[in-house]
């Protein structure tokens, strides 16, 4: 894969690993995550600039990134116009921008102290077969503080559905908005058949 030809590639001020390899929460099979930073002066909307990068790299847009398969695992780019502190992106699934900083996403799981929920809860959300995004997920273990897996399962169980989580990067983006009322109160309910086998 290359970005040489991509119209925006002179642009581009930096390409970074993001996501799960850079928080230390992937799994051995997780995708890859590569943040492709670009320049204030991008012309075009956002959404031109994500369009133009799913041509180019053949790949498919899925909400902020666009997926390709490279040498058999899944790579998700993630580009961006950078305008002053933040990082400006384009939402796919919502027709609207988005302003935060990966960066500071990446460093506040990083250095967050709960690494090993994350993880635990990782491997729960896809024994379950749950759609919960990872970046929520990260944020819902964080603000529940767990001393243990048990824990963190409870909270899910309880408080969950009721929690507003916030990006640490930019309060206004609202991340458990991610999320309907009907997949929050799926996740409780399997969090508590899942405390229930504990149990017993």
């Amino acid at each position: 894969m290359t970005l040489r030809g991509w119209c925006y590639h002179k642009y581009l001020e930096s390409v970074t690993l993001a996501g799960s390899h850079a928080k230390g929460t992937d799994l051995k099979d997780s995708d890859v995550d590569i943040f492709l930073r670009l320049s204030p002066d991008t012309p075009g909307p956002l959404s031109a600039m994500q369009a133009s990068l799913a041509d180019h790299v053949h790949g498919n847009i899925r909400n902020v990134s666009v997926r390709i398969m490279l040498e058999g695992r899944f790579i998700d780019l993630v580009p961006a116009r950078r305008s002053f502190t933040y990082d400006v992106l384009w939402q796919a699934r919502f027709n609207t921008w988005l302003k935060t900083d990966i960066p500071e996403q990446i460093r506040y799981v990083r250095n967050s102290g709960f690494i090993d929920e994350i993880l635990a809860l990782k491997i729960w959300r896809r024994r379950h077969a749950l759609r919960f995004p990872s970046f929520l997920m990260e944020l819902a273990t964080i603000h529940a503080r767990p001393k243990d897996f048990p824990a963190l399962l409870r909270f899910l169980a309880t408080d969950f559905p009721t929690t507003r989580l916030l990006d640490p990067a930019n309060s206004n983006n609202i991340v458990s908005d991610l999320l309907t009322e009907v997949e929050k109160l799926h996740i409780a309910r399997r969090a508590a058949m899942s405390l229930g086998r504990i149990a017993c």
